[in-house]
């Protein structure tokens, strides 16, 4: 693939949450006795639940109150709604109209009698800069648009293979394998090192360090606690001090990230049957996009006939049964992780489990515009040029795999 660079400053990357007009609509403008609060919040550097923390915070309400319609990418300037809980006679005066603190402001909207759920969402916005493009690499971009892009009266779109992206796969340590795979197997000890004993480079400083700590001091968990600072894995740790096995150490991290570790390997099977269908789709046309976590294959759009374009595939299950268009794809996957559906799920443990839902195969990235090449100012000597790329996505859809699609 072509060399360049994303996110080379947090404004580069720019998402845009767009409500669904009837949901929007529906926001009060005077607020209710009780109900949720909303906001526009924008933020830099940040994630959405430190951002959401801290509005909270600043308007006198706990720090995990808020509801939000998904997590937002924490190197990117990011625009999205949320809502906290409003209880108009216990709360002494009124939620202000404005409020910011550092790396984030936010804009009151209106009221709601619910809180924000993914499905007040319609799409995401996108507008990307890409830098550090060589002039060869710029015309790749274009060729490979070109090929992706389809026209109706509405303008241009791209139309792409639906594939996770890289942040799905947050709980896949450090090139190391997925946690999932290992408690299928009733690997416990294996899924737990995974979590919090192996160190990865863009963990946070102070998740960087517990790990280390774990790492060197695993099985000898009183020396751990000696030195390890507080935090989510102090809690497991302790448990494994006191004489508890592998399994109940697992079940005491975060639910959430034991959610994640079964999602993102499930992601991991679906990548796998979307190749699989693309390449045929494509026959020997597709255009190839290395990544770290399995080469991505697009097929260009005319090769895309409308049977593809309605097909769902699910993320599988152990009860999910391999029938239609994508069960041949399904059954090689499954053949090469060694492993049958039914073993989909993981043994001693009610949750998390592998819940089958259905996904898109493919996706269209509407409005899409890419001017031409400008001089990257951020690169010494003026030879390299920068792209600006907009674009938008259904929810659920990642903007990163449509820069592989153009190549990066």
């Amino acid at each position: 693939m072509a060399r360049m660079t994303i996110r080379r400053l947090p404004t580069d990357f720019r998402v845009d949450e767009v409500p669904v007009r009837e949901v929007r609509a529906g926001w009060l403008s005077a607020p209710p006795g009780r109900g949720h609060v909303v906001y526009e919040l924008t933020k830099t550097s940040l994630t959405t639940p430190d951002a959401c923390a801290a509005l909270a915070k600043t308007i006198g309400l706990r720090g995990g109150a808020a509801d939000y319609a998904g997590l937002k990418d924490k190197h990117a300037r990011t625009v999205q709604f949320v809502s906290l809980p409003w209880d108009g006679p216990r709360m002494k005066g009124s939620p202000p109209a404005q409020a910011a603190g550092t790396g984030w402001s936010a804009r009151l909207e209106g009221w709601s009698p619910q809180g924000i759920t993914a499905e007040a969402i319609a799409c995401n916005r996108f507008t990307i800069c890409i830098r550090d493009l060589s002039p060869a690499a710029s015309d790749e971009m274009d060729a490979r648009a070109g090929l992706l892009a389809e026209r109706d009266k509405d303008g241009w779109r791209l139309v792409i293979i639906n594939y996770f992206g890289d942040q799905r796969f947050g709980s896949a340590r450090a090139g190391r394998g997925f946690m999932a795979r290992r408690l299928i197997e009733g690997d416990f000890e294996g899924a737990l090192r995974l979590a919090i004993g192996t160190p990865a480079r863009k963990d946070a400083p102070r998740v960087k360090r517990a790990r280390k700590v774990i790492a060197e001091h695993w099985g000898r968990w009183a020396e751990a606690l000696a030195v390890l600072e507080k935090g989510p894995e102090r809690r497991v740790i302790e448990g494994l001090a006191a004489g508890g096995d592998y399994k109940d150490a697992f079940a005491s991290l975060p639910y959430f990230e034991q959610v994640m570790a079964v999602e993102s390997y499930q992601s991991r099977l679906w990548n796998g049957v979307a190749r699989r269908l693309a390449a045929r789709m494509a026959g020997g046309d597709a255009l190839r996009a290395e990544d770290v976590f399995g080469e991505m294959l697009f097929a260009p759009a005319r090769t895309i006939g409308v049977e593809w374009r309605g097909l769902e595939v699910p993320l599988l299950a152990s009860t999910s049964r391999l029938e239609g268009e994508w069960a041949g794809a399904a059954a090689e996957v499954l053949a090469e992780e060694g492993i049958g559906v039914e073993q989909l799920r993981i043994p001693g443990l009610r949750r998390p489990a592998f819940g089958e839902a259905m996904r898109p195969l493919v996706v269209r990235a509407e409005g899409f515009e890419m001017p031409g090449p400008e001089g990257d100012e951020l690169c010494a000597g003026g030879r390299r040029l920068k792209r600006t790329a907009r674009f938008e996505l259904p929810r659920g859809a990642y903007a990163t795999v449509v820069l592989r699609a153009l190549g990066q």
